[in-house]
């Protein structure tokens, strides 16, 4: 059975100002297609079937473009100024079976998403060694085969270290522990904290592979200059 996509949308966009209105960052567009329709469709392609979006600051838009598509559950974390482990917390309930989790600012290829659904690995990410840790990026630590750290300064040993897309592919009989995480650190009042800061514990007890995708073009839309290397990757390729 294909997993339930998990699409967090609900950030602020602080880094691009006053440029988006009272819209979010997930509703900009790149050739002609907004990054989470861009992504929705991606899905689809991939055979996902259950798309959930977590949305925030400007959630009305999001929920009017969806509106009519039954197969896209729109859930709205009403403190999405917090920390993003409130947008994946408020998507617990789907955490009861396979999932894929995924922000929505990232620009990439079809294949990006196909080899996450496909992987041979039950549980895994999307890592890119090509790129150095500067303490922007969300950075895997890796030895074998298997992602033991997640943080954005390497740490600890590792045999191989490269960023994190940004999705990541949680199996069945794991979801539910990656629930009981999230809720201890809630409960724990610790709402400022983003989604991957659960992760190390989780990687701990739950053994996760990876995919590369140093082959493929691809960036996180952080920043204004994002956007346009996402629409000069558009042009240039054909995604």
């Amino acid at each position: 059975m294909k997993p339930t996509a998990i699409i967090l949308a609900a950030g602020v966009g602080r880094r691009f100002g006053s440029a988006l209105a009272d819209r979010p960052k997930a509703l900009l567009e790149v050739a002609g297609e907004t990054l989470l329709g861009r992504l929705i469709r991606q899905l689809r392609g991939a055979g996902i079937e259950e798309i959930v979006v977590v949305v925030g600051f400007g959630g009305h838009h999001v929920e009017a473009l969806f509106e009519r598509d039954a197969d896209v559950t729109i859930l709205h974390n009403p403190d999405f100024t917090r920390g993003a482990i409130l947008s994946l917390f408020t998507a617990r309930g789907y955490l009861d079976r396979s999932v894929l989790v995924m922000d929505a600012d990232v620009f990439g290829p079809d294949e990006m998403i196909g080899r996450l659904v496909s992987s041979r690995h039950a549980s895994c990410f999307l890592l890119d060694p090509r790129s150095e840790a500067t303490g922007e990026e969300q950075m895997l630590m890796v030895q074998g085969e298997r992602v033991r750290d997640i943080a954005r300064l390497p740490r600890g040993s590792y045999d191989r270290l490269g960023e994190s897309v940004g999705f990541l592919k949680v199996a069945a009989e794991a979801a539910p522990r990656l629930r009981e995480l999230l809720a201890e650190r809630v409960e724990a009042g610790d709402v400022d904290l983003e989604h991957e800061e659960v992760y190390p514990k989780f990687l701990s007890e739950v053994e996760v592979g990876f995919e590369l995708v140093d082959d493929l073009s691809w960036t996180e839309i952080d920043f204004p200059e994002d956007l346009e290397r996402a629409r000069e990757i558009a042009a240039r390729v054909e995604v």
